[in-house]
């Protein structure tokens, strides 16, 4: 009995000491400084041009308060873009990013991979391509969840109607505290 006590106990404190440590870590993420953002883009990729459009996109649509600087190496920059042959681990997707981000949930660091086809090998067309793109850009800049509207560009799924809506750019201004 003493024993089920203990293990019972240690649980709780185990669930309840990672519960209050994985809620202390913010759902999104957020720059230093996102005025400028040293980027590396893979170059010599028939894909490169479409994804400086697409950060050109968000730097437009943010007015500029996102400023995407392009480097050409990888070992400066704090956005690194590749293009894969597929993304590993996944059945359609097409587009993955991962942040690296200190415990206040700023982010330090941001990699980004686009594929040229999903892992079931069916033909992608430029518009879904270049949506991802916008997509993993979003959760390069902190929006680290996804949106329930099938029209914002952060939506999980690609479709037609999508582009970078009103409510990812409050999402972007409640994050950064822009008014």
């Amino acid at each position: 009995m003493k024993k089920i006590f203990l293990l019972v106990v240690f649980l709780v404190v185990y669930i309840f000491s990672y519960v209050g440590f994985a809620s202390a870590i913010p759902s999104y993420g957020k720059w230093f400084n996102p005025r400028i953002l040293k980027t590396y883009i893979q170059p010599g990729h028939p894909r490169t041009i479409m994804m400086k459009h697409a950060f050109a996109e968000w730097s437009r649509v943010t007015q500029n308060k996102f400023v995407f600087r392009y480097v050409d190496s990888p070992k400066v920059a704090q956005i690194e873009v590749y293009f894969v042959k597929t993304i590993p681990n996944a059945d359609r997707e097409i587009g993955l990013t991962k942040t690296s981000r200190m415990n206040s949930g700023k982010i330090t660091h941001a990699v980004i991979q686009i594929a040229e086809r999903p892992v079931n090998g069916a033909k992608l067309r430029n518009d879904s391509v270049y949506t991802t793109m916008l997509h993993e850009i979003g959760h390069a800049m902190g929006m680290l969840e996804h949106s329930s509207d099938p029209k914002s560009v952060m939506y999980p799924v690609v479709n037609d109607a999508q582009e970078i809506s009103k409510a990812d750019l409050k999402r972007l201004a409640k994050i950064y505290g822009w008014d």
